[in-house]
């Protein structure tokens, strides 16, 4: 398997240098590629390339678009493009960056994390439909939902499409005939209350008429 080899960057490509013997600590910010040679020690962020010297000694929280290191560094280090570690490299710290290249012979003492930065919103949500309300989510000890259109208050479910027949009234009886007349026999007309047959006159004349 063949040795990886890091492309080395030359001095006069960049633009701030801090010296063998500058011994800085604090917040350390720059916009265009900065090396450091001597001793840093606070806390270090840039969207540009950061260069540790072979001989310096940086102690800091370190964020970085590229960090490329020939000396030792104690810390975290996050690379948004890129971690260079050479032969002479030391890192104590974890290491987050998609994409990381190391010599053999450095020595790295952490983890390290290629999958991003971790997304502070959680997991994706779908946008809902404008006017949509949220479904309410089932409480614990909640009755179960009625099955069958059951109504509240005890009612019985009615079937589906199905209409409940209309009560019918109760059916009256026939009046009784006034005067005490029971029913009539079939084939003769009720008399009207209160009114008596009147006797049929006897054949041949008047009955109880004297001559």
């Amino acid at each position: 398997m063949a040795e990886v080899r890091i492309k080395d960057i030359d001095e006069h490509e960049i633009d701030t240098i801090l010296a063998e013997d500058i011994d800085f600590e604090g917040h350390l910010t720059f916009k265009k590629p900065l090396m450091i040679k001597g001793k840093f020690k606070g806390e270090i962020k840039s969207a540009s390339s950061l260069y540790i010297g072979e001989k310096a000694y940086v102690e800091a929280a370190t964020e970085a678009g590229i960090v490329s290191s020939k000396g030792r560094h104690k810390g975290n280090i996050v690379g948004h493009a890129r971690v260079e570690l050479f032969s002479t490299a030391q890192v104590d710290g974890d290491i987050a960056t998609p994409d990381f290249v190391a010599e053999s012979g450095c020595k790295f003492n952490g983890n390290c994390n290629m999958s991003g930065a971790a997304k502070k919103d959680g997991p994706h949500q779908q946008p809902q439909a404008a006017g949509q309300q949220p479904a309410a989510s089932p409480q614990a000890g909640s009755a179960p939902p009625q099955s069958g259109g059951q109504q509240p208050g005890g009612q019985q479910p009615q079937s589906a499409g199905r209409q409940q027949p209309p009560t019918q009234p109760p059916q009256q009886k026939p009046a009784t005939p006034q005067g005490g007349a029971g029913p009539q026999p079939a084939g003769q007309q009720p008399q009207q209350g209160g009114q008596q047959q009147k006797a049929s006159p006897p054949p041949g004349g008047q009955g109880g008429q004297q001559k």
